[in-house]
C-alpha cells in the first residue's frame, strides 16, 4: 500500500515538473486603424453655420461635414480681388508706357477704365512736354544758324574794311587821299569788328542754350522713364503681395466648407452647435479612415510587460461575440511602446478602453493575420473602435513552476508586517 502512495506522489511530481502550460498575458484593447485619425478643425476663429454629420456616420471622400460662416473670409477675399484687379491694370499700363506701345487692357472693368483715362492723360502730358522742347530746340537751332551766318558775313566785311583802311592810309601818306577818307574807312572797320564780335557772342550763346535745352529734354525723358520704372517696381511688388494675400484668402474661403479628405467614420465631435464660435485650431470633428488596414491596440500591464516580445503570437477575442460560439482572430505583436502610460496621460492622449483599474501600462500593436470567425450576423465587418481582449502567448512553463511562483512569495514575504 505504501509503495502505491509513493508511486502516486512520484508520478504526480513528475507530471507537475514535466507537463508544460502556456504563459498568457491578457490585455484589453480595441480595433484601430493603421492610419492616424483625421482631425477636422477651423483655420481661424469662425462661427459654426451648419453641421451635416453625427458620430458614427460613414462619410465618403469630398462629403460636406460642416460649414462655417463665410462673412469675414468672403469680405477679405472680395477686397483683395478688387485690389489685385486695380494693381494688375496699373502694372499693365506701366508696362505699356515702358515699352512705348499703346495700352489695351485685357478686361473691361472699372479698374481698366481708370487706367485707360490715366494713360491718355499721361501720354498727352508727355507729348506736350516733348513738343515744347522740340519747338524751343528748333528756335535755338534757327537762332544759331542766323548767328553763324552773321559771323561769316561780318568776318568777310571786316576783312574788306581792314583792306580799305590800309589803302586809305597809304593814299594819305602819299598825299593823294585825305585824312577824312582814312578816318571813314577806319570807322567802318571798327564797326564791322564790333558787329563780328556781337554776332560771335550771339552764336556762342545760342549754341550753349541749344545744348542746355537738349540736355533738359534728355533729362526729362530719362526722368520720365525712371519714374515709370520705379512705379512699375513698386506696383509689381504690391501686386505680388496682393496675389499672395488673395491665395490665402481664397484658401480661407474654401475652408469654410469642411469636407472629408477620404472615406471615414465620424469618431467624435466637439460639443458645439450651430451658432457656436470655434477658435482657430480647435478640434471639431475626428474621422477614422475606413479603407486603411486595421489592427489591434491593447494594454499590457506594467508587471507583465517583461514577458511580451515582438513577434509573439496573439489570440484576439471580440467582446461583441463570445469566442466559444463565434470564434476569434489571430495575429502577432508588431510594436510595443517604448515608455509606459498612466491614467492622466491616457486622458490626454485618448483611451483604448478597458482596464480602468490599471495605473501603469504599456501599449502594444497587434497585426491580425488570420480571422477565424464563423456564424456571425450577416454584414459583419471589423471596424475601428470595436473592444477586444488580447491573449499574448508569452512562453511556456510547468505546473510545478507555476505553483512555486505562487507559494514561495507567501513563505518568503509573509509575516513581515511591523
Amino acid at each position: 500500500m505504501l509503495w502505491v502512495i509513493v508511486t502516486l506522489i512520484v508520478t504526480s511530481g513528475a507530471v507537475l515538473d514535466l507537463l508544460p502550460i502556456d504563459m498568457v498575458v491578457t490585455g484589453a484593447g480595441r480595433v484601430v486603424s493603421t492610419e492616424p485619425t483625421a482631425v477636422v478643425q477651423p483655420l481661424e476663429t469662425a462661427i459654426v453655420r451648419s453641421i451635416y454629420v453625427h458620430e458614427g456616420q460613414i462619410v465618403r471622400k469630398g462629403d460636406l461635414l460642416a460649414e462655417l460662416d463665410p462673412t469675414f473670409s468672403n469680405a477679405d477675399a472680395s477686397a483683395l480681388e478688387s485690389q489685385v484687379q486695380s494693381l494688375q491694370a496699373e502694372v499693365d499700363r506701366l508696362n505699356a508706357e515702358t515699352s512705348g506701345r499703346s495700352y489695351t487692357p485685357k478686361t473691361s472693368d472699372a479698374a481698366a477704365a481708370v487706367q485707360i483715362a490715366l494713360y491718355g492723360q499721361r501720354q498727352s502730358q508727355y507729348r506736350y512736354q516733348m513738343e515744347s522742347f522740340h519747338q524751343k530746340i528748333s528756335g535755338l537751332q534757327a537762332q544759331l544758324t542766323r548767328a553763324e551766318h552773321d559771323v561769316k558775313a561780318f568776318s568777310q566785311r571786316a576783312d574788306i574794311a581792314s583792306v580799305l583802311e590800309s589803302k586809305r592810309r597809304e593814299l594819305e601818306r602819299l598825299q593823294v587821299g585825305s585824312q577824312m577818307n582814312r578816318l571813314v574807312a577806319q570807322d567802318q572797320r571798327i564797326e564791322m569788328q564790333r558787329n563780328l564780335t556781337d554776332a560771335t557772342g550771339t552764336a556762342e550763346r545760342a549754341g550753349r542754350d541749344l545744348k542746355q535745352m537738349m540736355a533738359e529734354r534728355d533729362a526729362f525723358e530719362q526722368q520720365w522713364k525712371t519714374q515709370i520704372n520705379q512705379e512699375l517696381t513698386l506696383r509689381s511688388r504690391a501686386l505680388n503681395d496682393a496675389k499672395e494675400g488673395l491665395r490665402k484668402a481664397s484658401l480661407r474661403r474654401q475652408l469654410v466648407e469642411l469636407r472629408a479628405k477620404q472615406d471615414a467614420v465620424v469618431l467624435n465631435m466637439a460639443r458645439v452647435s450651430v451658432g457656436s464660435v470655434m477658435q482657430s485650431g480647435e478640434q471639431f470633428i475626428t474621422l477614422v479612415p475606413t479603407n486603411a488596414p486595421l489592427e489591434v491596440e491593447t494594454r499590457i500591464a506594467a508587471e507583465d510587460a517583461g514577458y511580451v516580445q515582438l513577434g509573439q503570437r496573439v489570440t484576439v477575442k471580440f467582446d461583441t461575440f463570445p469566442f466559444v460560439q463565434y470564434g476569434l482572430a489571430e495575429g502577432f505583436v508588431r510594436t510595443i511602446s517604448a515608455d509606459s502610460f498612466t491614467g492622466a496621460q491616457e486622458n490626454q492622449r485618448g483611451s483604448v478602453g478597458g482596464q480602468g483599474q490599471q495605473t501603469v501600462w504599456y501599449k502594444a500593436r497587434v497585426t491580425i493575420d488570420n480571422i477565424k470567425m464563423h456564424g456571425v450576423p450577416g454584414g459583419f465587418e471589423m471596424k475601428p473602435g470595436m473592444p477586444i481582449t488580447a491573449d499574448v502567448k508569452a512562453g511556456e512553463r510547468t505546473l510545478l513552476k507555476y505553483l512555486f511562483a505562487r507559494i514561495l512569495p507567501v513563505g518568503l514575504e509573509g509575516m513581515r508586517e511591523p
